[in-house]
């Protein structure tokens, strides 16, 4: 929208509009862009003109959490503007995002002539509070939910683990007893989808308690897609649906199996959303000059629908589904971001979605 189309100035005259704007500075900021850190001053008031930006509390370990949120028509940075105090959150931006920033000095002034504004800031106060409240609830019990999982996943592994040596054992004496190039890229198979299973386990568990940590190792790109194209190898005789992938033949440094995590969440998403319909997915990728693999993954379905775009990476979010955790997403952005990249998508309803992944091809040593 235009900064005069903004519902914050419905109650003020034509002349006190092209005041406020004539002070006033667009800034535009895309996806994942930090907007203002915390503790820095407060310099206005923001108004978002398009998309949504995510407030955000930092914890323990570099870590943060979101605790309220701001679309399009909104406002914030009031209670700043009237104390002069620092920001007591970081703003980021959620997609790409266009805000107009009013001036502490010039907005103040304004407000001293007119009662409109000072209302609607007095509101927005008020629904701040009201939202910043309903996101700690949520996060309370998504801590609770997560912990859960993780006790369950200790079980599984635990009660799955002598089953699972016994199917890994049989596989071995067959691949023995029958040396045919069949049989024992069969009992191979065996071997790596039981892996498979006992590392998803691990990884839910390990996500569960936000353990972000990894096993580093130089990983060949084409060596990695064709063990997903074994161990998903369904996903490649489907009639109805076209998987191409095509990345560069290199080597990037980071852990295989939480990489491969990736690919399995969001090209098994894609395909489960397409039902009995036909369609493609391409997954492609180019190396820049900037030290990073620039990824994408699309396909033409459906598209996201909108009631859960703005929290797709939020754990336990899901819809239309009967089947799985609603952490997928949640651990595709969580593995993305333990490698040092980013990830954000873009989607249109009836023409499909495209997934945009940034990952260095080298890991940075933090310092212990």
């Amino acid at each position: 929208m235009k900064i005069t189309q903004h519902p914050f100035f419905s109650r003020v005259s034509s002349e006190q509009v092209k005041d406020l704007v004539s002070i006033a500075t667009i800034e535009r900021y895309p996806p994942d862009t930090m907007i203002f850190e915390q503790g820095s001053p407060s310099e206005g008031l923001d108004l978002v003109l398009e998309g949504e930006v995510a407030f955000c509390k930092l914890i323990s370990d570099g870590k943060s959490r979101v605790v309220g949120y701001s679309k399009a028509g909104t406002f914030f940075g009031e209670i700043g503007l009237f104390t002069g105090q620092p920001r007591a959150l970081r703003a980021e931006s959620r997609g790409n995002v266009v805000i107009a920033n009013i001036p502490r000095e010039g907005l103040l002034k304004f407000i001293k002539q007119t009662d409109g504004p000072f209302d609607n800031i007095l509101q927005s106060i008020i629904n701040h509070l009201h939202e910043t409240t309903r996101h700690y609830m949520d996060d309370m019990l998504q801590q609770e939910k997560l912990s859960m999982v993780g006790t369950m996943m200790n079980t599984i592994i635990h009660d799955f683990k002598n089953p699972f040596c016994l199917i890994s054992l049989g596989a071995q004496l067959m691949a023995q007893m029958h040396p045919d190039a069949q049989s024992q890229k069969l009992c191979r198979n065996i071997d790596a989808q039981i892996t498979r299973m006992v590392d998803m386990a691990e990884e839910l568990n390990a996500f569960s308690r936000g353990d972000q940590n990894l096993q580093i190792a130089l990983i060949n790109l084409h060596s990695m897609i064709e063990r997903f194209k074994d161990l998903n190898f369904p996903f490649f005789e489907n009639d109805k649906i076209e998987v191409e992938i095509s990345l560069p033949d290199i080597e990037i440094e980071g852990e295989e199996n939480k990489l491969l995590r990736i690919l399995q969440n969001l090209v098994g998403n894609a395909i489960d959303a397409f039902g009995e319909d036909s369609g493609w997915i391409k997954v492609e990728g180019s190396v820049e000059g900037d030290g990073m693999l620039h990824m994408t993954i699309a396909d033409n379905g459906g598209g996201i629908p909108e009631e859960i775009q703005p929290r797709f990476f939020e754990p336990f979010v899901t819809f239309g589904k009967s089947k799985g955790t609603g952490l997928g997403s949640a651990i595709v952005k969580s593995v993305v971001e333990s490698h040092g990249g980013k990830i954000h998508f873009e989607t249109e309803s009836g023409k499909g979605t495209t997934f945009y992944i940034t990952l260095p091809q080298k890991q940075v040593v933090k310092a212990s």
